[in-house]
This record gives C-alpha cells, sequence and structure tokens, in this order.
C-alpha cells in the first residue's frame, strides 16, 4: 500500500479540475546555446566583411538582423531529459539527501552549480494531458513529487517512487519567452518555488521570480 493513499484521497476528487486546466504549448531557451551561435553569427560576419573590404565600422559589426539565433530542437519542452535550472540562481535542481516519507525512501532536493551529473538530470515523461509530465530523476529512478499531496503553501518537493498519482505529475506552462513554471496536478493553483537550498510549493504569482525555471535539454548543455 503506497504511504501516500492516505493523505491523497482528498487530492482524487481533484482530477476532474485538473484536466481543464488551461494549457499552453511551452518553450525554452539554451542561453548557452544562443550565446555561442550569436558570437559565431557575428564572427561569420566579420569575415564576410572583411573580405568584402567592409573593414570594421558600425555597418560591418552590427550582424544581419542583430537577432539571437535560433536554438533549434534544445528550444522545445516535450519528452525528453533535462536539467531544471533556476532563473534567479541560475542553479540546477536535483535530487540530494536521503530522506523517508512514513518509514518509505525519499529524497529531498538540492541545488548545484554543475548540472552535467545525473542527479540533475529529469526525463520528462509525457501523460495523457498534453502539456503534463512525470519527471524522473536520472539518478534513482524516482520521480518529482509534493510530499503527502499536501497543498499548502511551503510543502516541500521531493523525489518519491512513482504511484502515478497528481502529486507527481505536473504541468510544464510558458511564463515567457525563457521561462516556465512548474503546477503539480493535484493543486495546479500552486507552482514550484526554489528556496535558498531546494524547492516547495507556493500559490502561483506571476511577479515571484523563484517560480522561473529553465528547462534545458541536457544533450544541449
Amino acid at each position: 500500500m503506497c504511504p501516500h493513499t492516505a493523505c491523497l484521497l482528498s487530492a482524487l476528487a481533484l482530477v476532474t479540475a485538473c484536466q481543464t486546466t488551461p494549457l499552453d504549448v511551452v518553450y525554452a531557451v539554451d542561453h548557452s546555446a544562443v550565446a555561442d551561435a550569436a558570437a559565431d553569427a557575428s564572427a561569420n560576419d566579420a569575415s564576410a566583411d572583411a573580405a568584402a573590404g567592409g573593414g570594421s565600422g558600425a555597418a560591418g559589426s552590427a550582424g544581419v538582423g542583430g537577432s539571437p539565433a535560433d536554438a533549434g530542437p534544445c528550444s522545445m519542452v516535450g519528452a525528453g531529459r533535462y536539467v531544471l535550472r533556476a532563473q534567479r540562481s541560475g542553479l540546477c535542481l536535483g535530487q540530494g539527501a536521503p530522506t523517508t516519507v512514513f518509514a518509505y525512501p525519499a529524497f529531498e532536493l538540492d541545488f548545484a552549480a554543475d548540472c552535467r551529473l545525473p542527479a540533475r538530470s529529469w526525463q520528462l515523461v509525457a501523460t495523457a494531458v498534453p502539456n503534463v509530465f512525470s519527471l524522473q530523476n536520472g539518478s534513482s529512478g524516482f520521480v518529482l513529487d509534493v510530499k503527502m499531496a499536501a497543498i499548502q503553501d511551503g510543502t516541500p518537493v521531493i523525489t518519491y517512487g512513482e504511484t502515478g498519482y497528481d502529486n507527481q505529475r505536473f504541468e510544464v506552462r510558458a511564463r515567457d519567452t525563457f521561462a516556465s513554471e512548474l503546477r503539480p496536478q493535484h493543486h495546479p493553483q500552486s507552482c514550484v518555488s526554489a528556496t535558498a537550498d531546494s524547492a516547495q510549493i507556493v500559490t502561483c504569482n506571476a511577479a515571484d521570480s523563484t517560480q522561473a525555471w529553465l528547462l534545458q535539454r541536457s544533450d544541449c548543455l
């Protein structure tokens, strides 16, 4: 018997409502890829200008259009392996110290600067609802989980063995051109928020930058 069962009974009544949550197409951009591509484009433009006799004047150094390069497949969020980078700090969320929930194994979350570690890797697994995913950690195989399916602000987010309940399913909703928010489907009024050393749920607030996440494909790092 899953230890979350008692705490999840009340959340089951919210399933119908969760299924009607507005969904958006989500985009995120790998900033380093964009910067590298833009630098390459500028270098190529400068070389072309020099070869054509354009020199290093303002017109020659501006580049064509002055807009950032398209990051291509790195910009699309869908099923695949990603890192979750907190927009405010630039650090990557991952699996941390072991803990227990009702004597069952679980893990706390923490942040690290090295986003290439397996514990920083998250496999987005599609569900039947568009833009809603379970997020499986690359180190343990446990999934992102709102602890005991609680709905109060400040409830910790952990990793836990997969149950299939809505506290382990998250809508990835576009916040702006680069950032997304993660809304747990047992209580979609909440968003995953970065704390100093972990993550929790709080009421969604577009002005709260701790709720903004950059989803970057692991193979684009």
